[in-house]
């Protein structure tokens, strides 16, 4: 997959404990390109720490009042349990990327955790029916109207059942799942070539924007959104711009990152 694009901005929020969490992915897959960006960063965390560790055991003076509210605001800041946790993190994740971890299982066990588990079992999901050449489905595309009346009953939400013949998917039917001990609904496409592709649909709320986010789960690559009560993740052994353009379809945003 292509590298994501990365603002000087995300990255500082990085180390700051301040980026969302839905763009650390995408941040440390930046980084694992980058050793000298992950050394400028992981300098730029040791300091921030070096700083906060003075400041525990500096006694404030009160000569100017001005400067002294500064100080103290800042040492408020800086030894806040959450973020001298989070400084240590990304200045130990920094080191570790720069020292050859990206290849490494404790680099993909952080990623895998950064992805919501609906896109989890999506992939797992595509890895199990996507190949079923029996029964991949419970209820086949010409049952499209009482699959429309299943998902929407058991996901709490109305749901229609996309069309995507314009991008040469046809749809072979659908089945109910269940992430995180809620339904998840399982629709399976498949192109001219056979290959098949798979988009799930839940109604948990993950508070996700309606802007794609592309990330590789194994061997998947998958893209996930939210478009009003409704969360999607689509997934498919295929390149970035082709998830994309059926993101889109679907009524996603463009990405501003890769993964």
């Amino acid at each position: 997959m292509s590298l994501p694009e990365v603002t000087e901005a995300e990255l500082q929020a990085f180390v700051d404990g301040q980026l969302p969490a839905e763009r650390c992915t995408a941040v440390l897959a930046y980084l694992g390109q980058r050793p000298a960006e992950l050394k400028r960063l992981a300098d730029y965390a040791e300091h921030k720490e070096e700083l906060r560790r003075r400041l525990e055991n500096v006694d404030l003076a009160a000569d100017n009042p001005a400067t002294t509210e500064l100080e103290r605001a800042l040492a408020a800041r800086l030894t806040r349990p959450y973020y001298s946790r989070w400084l240590r993190y990304a200045a130990t994740v920094a080191l570790l990327l720069a020292a050859g971890w990206i290849s490494h299982g404790l680099y993909q066990n952080y990623v895998e955790s950064r992805i919501p588990e609906l896109v989890i079992k999506a992939a797992e999901a595509h890895d199990v029916f996507g190949v079923d050449q029996r029964r991949p489905v419970e209820l086949t595309a010409a049952s499209m109207a009482e699959m429309a009346d299943w998902f929407s009953n058991r996901l709490g939400r109305p749901v229609e059942i996309p069309v995507l013949s314009t991008l040469g998917l046809h749809l072979i039917g659908g089945r109910l799942l269940t992430a995180d001990d809620r339904p998840m609904a399982q629709l399976i496409y498949e192109d001219e070539a056979g290959q098949r592709l798979t988009l799930c649909l839940s109604s948990e709320p993950l508070e996700l924007g309606e802007e794609v986010e592309l990330v590789e789960v194994g061997d998947l690559t998958a893209g996930y959104w939210q478009d009003g009560d409704l969360t999607y993740a689509l997934v498919g052994d295929r390149p970035d711009e082709q998830l994309v353009a059926i993101a889109s379809e679907l009524g996603a945003q463009q990405p501003g990152g890769r993964l």
